[in-house]
């Protein structure tokens, strides 16, 4: 999955989360949790894209490759959460911050997407809270199709020439007529 154009869209699309120094929403990619816990390094409200899961369904083709995967994103809401300890304000902006990752996610289909639909909800849940800030989970799902075309192919021997020779269709025997094609322009 990218999640360089998952955070192009969430930057493009959104209206809930803050703007850094250069005016682009606050939205960057991480590879683990405790990297967005530990070390947050936007503005809040921020937003951080992490891959999650890769859940493949079984091979449906009996001679080739048919198979659908699940791939789930999680968007890591850091919220400031100073002026209430509790979580209590940090918690009521929850909907407004799953009402925007919906404008920005659900329904839409990246370009290297292979699958026949956008993204969906798949949930959410805390994270992490402390008197500075709190830390909400958003997953988003897309499937997508992996095929033959995806996997290892057979290297194939390049034709470089074809000869034949034409069959009388009524009596099963050769005639004198003959064609040969090649790669190098010369076709009799």
């Amino acid at each position: 999955m990218n999640i360089t154009d998952i955070i192009r869209q969430i930057r493009e699309n959104s209206t809930f989360l803050a703007k850094d120094n250069n005016g682009e929403r606050c939205c960057a990619g991480a590879a683990e949790l405790a990297q967005i816990v530990d070390k947050a390094w936007l503005d809040r409200p921020a937003a951080y894209v992490l891959p999650v899961e890769d859940d493949a369904e079984g091979n449906v083709s009996q001679n080739g490759l048919d198979q659908n995967v699940t791939q789930t994103i999680s968007i890591v809401v850091d919220l400031p959460n100073t002026a209430d300890p509790r979580g209590q304000l940090s918690a009521s902006t929850l909907d407004d911050a799953r009402a925007d990752l919906f404008r920005c996610l659900l329904n839409w289909r990246p370009d290297w997407s292979t699958g026949n639909q956008g993204f969906s909800y798949a949930g959410g849940n805390l994270v992490q809270m402390d008197r500075q800030r709190m830390h909400w989970q958003f997953r988003f799902s897309l499937k997508i199709l992996i095929t033959d075309e995806d996997g290892w192919q057979q290297p194939a021997e390049q034709i470089t020439e074809i000869n034949g020779t034409l069959t009388d269709p009524q009596t099963g025997e050769e005639t004198s007529l003959s064609f040969a094609v090649s790669n190098d322009g010369a076709n009799t």
